[in-house]
């Protein structure tokens, strides 16, 4: 039987499943940040509401630009998520990017990484986000193999970091 894979975009009335999942995401993965690991349920909710103000581009913080996060649901479960910024800033073209993903603990190994970032760039095209940049920390490889399996061109490097775009 094959896997239903769906992507939903955070909603203030997310689940418990989500905010258990998130507890089996690190605070700081790489350059990934999830800002929920150890917040309280009743945090967790703030955040939510916060993060829905966040793609409606209000409330954001200075520096900060429109932001959407995405869960990845496999079979109806929670197995990770995913960040889209609408444009990039002065820090994002050096660390970040455009597109930032992570996978729960238990769900590693799966190939859900993959399917994610696949969902993600298909969900930029459609808001209307044309220039597409990844950025993967070198102590990543897994994140690397991602991209270049979703058709990612790097386009440069440094000591720390691989650049790959992904405009057509």
């Amino acid at each position: 039987m094959q896997e239903q894979i769906m992507l939903h975009e955070l909603k203030s009335t997310d689940s418990v499943d989500v905010y258990k999942m998130l507890q089996k995401i690190d605070i700081q993965e790489y350059s990934f940040r999830n800002e929920v690991n150890g917040m309280t349920y009743d945090e967790y909710k703030t955040w939510l509401k916060l993060q829905e103000d966040w793609a409606r581009g209000e409330s954001l913080p200075n520096g900060f630009v429109r932001q959407w996060t995405f869960w990845l649901y496999v079979d109806n479960n929670p197995v990770g998520y995913g960040k889209l910024r609408e444009k990039l800033t002065e820090k994002s073209k050096i660390h970040g990017g455009n597109i930032g993903y992570a996978i729960s603990k238990d769900e590693r190994g799966k190939g859900y990484g993959t399917k994610l970032f696949k969902l993600l760039l298909a969900k930029a095209k459609e808001l209307g986000i044309e220039t597409i940049l990844s950025t993967v920390d070198k102590s990543n490889p897994v994140s690397r193999a991602v991209q270049l399996k979703c058709g990612g061109k790097l386009i440069s490097e440094n000591d720390c970091c691989w650049y790959y775009s992904f405009d057509e």
